[in-house]
């Protein structure tokens, strides 16, 4: 009878979880969810229904753990480094309950994630399943997953699979001109068979020149320091990686800026750098800015070199006093293209 009865709690329970999503809130900058108890409920089936010491959610809820809970009662449980789980996959005797954030005015992808413990935007595409950048005021938007034990939690069976960690896009690697270097390696030996008499007494001179790489075209087109274009006088941003093969490209999105707008306003400020994983192959530049609709697209050009992309705004720039005095912050790919990869700041004109 009490195990039918506790299977009657357990249902009643994943009802009302299923009925309504786990929503994050803050408190002070602390994450956490509300709970409403329910009948028979304590800080003990609390705890367990939740992955934490039942002291931790009275301390978190200013009170005293020998006051009892009364039905009805609403509750902050607070979410830390045991319960929250925001990498990874589940253990054998755990499940992932999803977490949501509920999207407000003028927020994109890369505010929400630095406001949940600086989750990129790429990670947050992918457990919502989005093939955009583009949200949804109102809309919820999975943030992070409840760890829960399966024997302990009634709230396990609403957990979900999690999409497999992303993988990082990294800077396409100097390794094409290296395959490159093998064929003129080779083409010695096939002189070899035309002319054995000859090219027995050359052979020593003609290997002892094929290996330095500088006698090889592509290593020496694709890494220059200061001949690409008569821009690079402008310092140490010589040295950072390129983003293609195609100097001077503009990203993805100079199309869309050109249906979208004549770039009727203008302003040049002071622009800065966020890390992003994207960008690198498929030229998709990101920005943040201040008071412009996530999804337009801007054209950056830096001022010292008159390079210019073309970014889709994200979202606002996050306060801060690394954020003071600062016009717009754009992606590490887009400032690499910029070639202002090494600068923290640097001058730009925005055009929208």
């Amino acid at each position: 009878m009490k195990k039918l009865y506790t299977l009657i709690v357990f249902a009643f329970i994943l009802i009302q979880v299923k009925a309504q999503n786990l929503i994050v809130q803050q408190d002070a900058g602390k994450l956490f969810v509300s709970h409403t108890v329910a009948p028979k409920e304590n800080w003990y089936s609390v705890g367990r229904m939740f992955n934490l010491s039942p002291s931790v959610i009275a301390s978190f809820n200013a009170t005293n753990i020998q006051k009892g809970l009364s039905i009805g009662q609403k509750i902050k449980i607070p979410l830390n480094t045991q319960n929250l789980a925001q990498a990874g996959q589940p253990e054998s005797d755990e499940a992932f309950v999803p977490l949501y954030h509920t999207v407000k005015e003028k927020e994109g992808l890369f505010r929400i994630g630095q406001t949940y413990n600086k989750v990129s935007a790429d990670q947050l595409k992918q457990w919502n399943k989005m093939k955009s950048d583009d949200v949804v005021i109102g809309s919820n938007l999975v943030v992070g997953y409840l760890r829960v034990k399966k024997d302990l939690s009634p709230l396990a069976g609403a957990a979900v699979q999690v999409p497999s960690q992303p993988v990082a896009k990294t800077i396409p690697p100097p390794s094409e001109p290296a395959t490159k270097s093998v064929p003129p390696v080779t083409e010695p030996a096939k002189n070899n068979t035309t002319k054995p008499a000859e090219e027995k007494t050359v052979a020593p001179s003609s290997k002892t020149s094929a290996p330095p790489v500088v006698n090889n075209p592509a290593p020496v087109d694709n890494t220059p320091k200061s001949t690409t274009t008569p821009s690079n006088n402008t310092g140490s941003n010589l040295s950072t990686k390129t983003v293609s093969d195609a100097p001077g490209t503009e990203g993805a999105f100079a199309g869309i800026y050109k249906e979208q707008s004549k770039g009727s306003n203008q302003v040049t400020g002071v622009g800065g750098i966020f890390k992003s994983t994207s960008g690198w192959k498929d030229g998709k530049y990101y920005v943040l800015m201040n008071k412009v609709t996530p999804g337009t697209v801007v054209k950056i050009t830096a001022v010292s070199n008159s390079r210019s992309v073309y970014a889709k705004v994200l979202g606002e720039i996050p306060p801060g006093k690394e954020n003071e005095g600062l016009l717009i912050r754009l992606s590490n790919a887009a400032s690499s293209q910029l070639q202002m990869a090494d600068n923290s700041r640097f001058d730009v004109q925005l055009q929208y």
